[in-house]
């Protein structure tokens, strides 16, 4: 099935209301010029730095070259292409260019190899369609509420594609990154950054330890990263100087197009921020956070934009001391690189057994953050004490709400086949309640029990059950574990493939057998 877009709204525009399919797109393209901007924020010593260190790489001649694919590497990628994916500002799509005669493919190799070799990105792919989506329980008046999803030229993301690879390889041999910035990184998902944090805060618990963790808001965090500031990083990581140079032309002077329905608004310039929709927008981003400050009493974890701080000891001051003189740091180089931090969004939370608040008060640009009982991180909500209720009543929410969006299809009186019925609920409604499972499945039996009812619920009404029936019979004519037995499954396979990673801050994960009285994510392996 697929997503269908929301109807754009009548918009609250600068001096009047947007009704039009072109005052629509020409408001939200608006908004977005000024969210594709720099952040105002003023480090001169830093800025003349990087400015002239940028001009005098660019201005400065480059004998080497970047290798580029082969025409059967080409041809490979190309095999491989989703065909559903939207085209972009051209309209050719993914299946267009899998049919395309060898004669054009050959002509195609010949003009990436030629932009490897004169490391220019033609301007014509660097123009993005923008469809807006509002973001969830937002006022669809606004337009800053609406969220970019940008359709690049497929042509555009076949390049990429070996541009991304020619990166990976520079700063993969170089074992540059940090080791704790999870995002987009292969074999690390959400679920593997959740269970640092949460590891960290039941090991406290079991040695009678708090734990106090900050997590962070970046605003507009891909859409505003200094240009110039991404390639002098790129130039102090001693990146090969042509791959700058083709990274360079890639990232300048892009533009885009709002479409509303059928409607394009005026091609609009964008002044800052990775592209959106694009395959090196995350690796770009990545480099660009990649001297973020560390310090030794404190642990960073980082998946893509979402940050969190996190201090335990038995002290909670100096838990909040540990805690403030990162924020410090942070902040000072928050400012050095333009990134901004939405203070009001930013949440802290003592973790503990205790019911005592500290007296002692985090503080991020001068304004106070309250403690909290509970924080949303990655899509889990972590409470004080981490009982996981809290979660397990959203996901109970999520999941019902899900439900009526597909009610029509999963009705007793639907024309739908049961098969269909439950190939809808395995793909689409389950993975709500599974989704980091491994992290919080060890929750007491009166919580899990709640998960469990989604499922029979939703299975009775596949299955047209009558009131008397077994729901371990239903489970078992649709062939459906219980939802304890297949989050167990996810579980072990999950803790099983630890070992298969090469990363440093999965390796320091602590390993424990778990006993009938561990209160920790491996209890639910026993």
């Amino acid at each position: 099935m697929r997503k269908q877009h929301t109807k754009i709204s009548a918009l609250k525009g600068h001096t009047s209301i947007a009704l039009s399919n072109t005052e629509k797109a020409e408001t939200l393209a608006d908004s977005l010029e000024n969210q594709f901007t720099i952040n105002n924020m003023s480090d001169p010593n830093t800025g003349n730095l990087v400015n002239n260190t940028v001009l005098n790489f660019l201005n400065s001649p480059t004998n080497s070259d970047i290798i580029p694919p082969t025409f059967l590497e080409l041809l490979h990628h190309t095999n491989k292409f989703n065909i559903r994916k939207a085209p972009g500002i051209d309209g050719i799509t993914n299946k267009i260019i899998r049919n395309l005669p060898l004669i054009t493919m050959l002509k195609f190799h010949h003009l990436v190899t030629h932009i490897f070799k004169l490391k220019h990105f033609p301007t014509s792919w660097k123009t993005a369609v923008v469809i807006p989506i509002l973001k969830p329980g937002k006022d669809p008046t606004i337009p800053s509420n609406y969220r970019p999803i940008s359709l690049l030229p497929n042509f555009s993301k076949i390049t990429e594609h070996f541009i991304l690879q020619r990166i990976n390889e520079h700063f993969n041999s170089n074992n540059i990154l940090i080791p704790f910035q999870f995002g987009f990184k292969p074999k690390l998902s959400t679920t593997h950054q959740l269970l640092r944090a949460t590891e960290i805060i039941s090991a406290g618990f079991e040695n009678k330890e708090h734990t106090g963790a900050v997590f962070l808001d970046v605003q507009k965090a891909f859409d505003r990263v200094w240009l110039n500031g991404l390639i002098y990083k790129l130039i102090t990581h001693n990146t090969p100087p042509p791959l700058i140079k083709l990274i360079t032309s890639f990232l300048l002077n892009r533009k885009f197009s709002v479409r509303v329905n059928a409607t394009l608004s005026k091609l609009r310039q964008i002044q800052a921020g990775v592209p959106q929709g694009a395959k090196l927008c995350p690796a770009l981003y990545s480099i660009f956070i990649n001297d973020i400050p560390q310090k030794h009493n404190t642990t960073l974890c980082i998946y893509a934009d979402d940050t969190a701080i996190l201090a335990k000891n038995k002290n909670t001051r100096y838990i909040t001391s540990a805690l403030n003189k990162h924020i410090q740091e942070l902040e000072c180089w928050f400012h050095k690189w333009k990134i901004a931090i939405n203070t009001s969004k930013t949440e802290a939370v003592l973790f503990t057994k205790k019911r005592k608040i500290p007296n002692s008060n985090i503080k991020i640009l001068n304004t106070i953050i309250p403690w909290s009982q509970e924080a949303k991180y990655l899509g889990v909500i972590l409470d004080k004490q981490l009982t996981w209720k809290s979660h397990i009543n959203f996901i109970k929410q999520k999941f019902r709400d899900n439900s009526r969006k597909l009610y029509p299809l999963i009705a007793r009186n639907s024309a739908m086949t049961r098969e269909n019925k439950v190939l809808i609920y395995t793909a689409i409604l389950r993975p709500v309640l599974t989704y980091a499972s491994p992290i919080w499945a060890y929750a007491a039996k009166s919580n899990f029990n709640i998960i469990d009812r989604c499922q029979n619920i939703i299975l009775r009404q596949i299955t047209k059950a009558r009131w008397f029936m077994r729901n371990e019979d239903i489970r078992h004519a649709l062939n459906i574990p219980p939802i304890k037995d297949f989050i167990k499954n996810i579980s072990e396979k999950f803790f099983n493939g630890l070992d298969q990673i090469e990363n440093e801050a999965i390796k320091e994960i602590e390993f424990y057998l778990p006993t009938p009285n561990t209160r920790r994510p491996r209890a639910i392996l026993l």
